[in-house]
């Protein structure tokens, strides 16, 4: 069922509009003037809009202006009534925006034809938009643990190492990886080991400033670039996180799972001529904390 909103200033041309239009199933709201439709758009968000344009206080096309003009309103289609069917008429209420024009007396037949087309053409739109949504999800984050992955961690971490460049703002980088993973999948079934990783990335959210970039890097290997922090910033968070993955219990298929993590923390430095750079050693600090006994954090001096 859609909402479809009605605006004419005749009571009697809505009464007997919106009969025709609820017997095929719509709901109706209506308004009387432009202002009136202006205030029910926002309220209401209608998925139509039948739009007469003679009406006093606020006419149709001033009003088809406003609905245009706003983000939210939009996209909203507009199908403009008048008793006027002259051909500048229609072209300035198109030129405005308006997804189609009717005129007075109108064959309902016609316009409820109009209706579903503009209807059709709207959830095609909603569709488009939910697609295009979808792939940039897949693009941008990890199907798995939906934090951010290795492309776009790039295309972040990137920017916010040119930033640091021209300002002179530290910027910190942690690599973390999970201990001992292969014995989590082998004890725990690979479902064990995926909820692991789930629990670790929703805990690391949680620690993790909302300006810090984290993504999953590969396999049970993440990395935070942490934008304003310099390495002694890093090496506090990078250590909260090492003891609430510690103390964290992951329930998975009933089972408790307790695993831990290693870290290495490095900042960009004056000589870092790019991101990789400093990401090779947080990865070489890393392997230091992982081959010295793991459940540990080795900083960069």
């Amino acid at each position: 069922m859609s909402k479809i909103l009605v605006v004419d200033d005749i009571k009697d041309n809505i009464t007997l509009l919106s009969f025709d239009l609820e017997d095929d199933g719509h709901e109706i709201i209506t308004a009387h003037n432009g202002e009136e439709c202006l205030a029910m758009a926002c309220k209401e968000r209608p998925d139509l809009i039948l739009l007469d344009i003679m009406m006093p206080v606020m006419g149709g096309k001033e009003a088809l202006t406003h609905l245009k003009a706003d983000e939210d309103l939009k996209d909203i289609p507009v199908i403009m009534v008048s008793a006027n069917d002259g051909d500048e008429e229609i072209i300035s209420a198109l030129d405005i925006g308006a997804h189609d024009y009717v005129a007075k007396p109108f064959v309902y037949p016609i316009l409820a034809a109009r209706i579903r087309s503009a209807l059709r053409l709207k959830r095609s739109q909603e569709d488009l938009q939910e697609a295009n949504e979808a792939l940039e999800k897949l693009a941008s984050y990890d199907s798995l643990t939906n934090a951010y992955n290795r492309r776009q961690f790039f295309n972040l971490a990137e920017a916010e190492f040119s930033k640091s460049k021209r300002s002179q703002q530290p910027l910190s980088l942690i690599m973390l990886d999970v201990d001992k993973f292969k014995a989590v999948n082998d004890n725990y079934g690979h479902s064990g080991g995926d909820q692991a990783l789930i629990d670790l990335t929703n805990l690391c959210k949680d620690i993790c400033r909302s300006s810090d970039i984290f993504s999953r890097f590969g396999g049970e290997e993440f990395v935070i670039c942490c934008p304003n922090s310099d390495i002694q910033g890093a090496h506090g968070l990078a250590e909260r996180l090492r003891v609430a993955t510690e103390q964290n219990i992951t329930l998975a298929d009933g089972n408790e799972i307790k695993f831990t993590i290693s870290l290495g923390v490095t900042c960009v430095q004056a000589e870092d001529e790019s991101l990789e750079l400093a990401l090779n050693r947080a990865d070489l600090l890393l392997y230091e904390a992982k081959n010295s006994g793991r459940n540990q954090v080795v900083i960069d001096h």
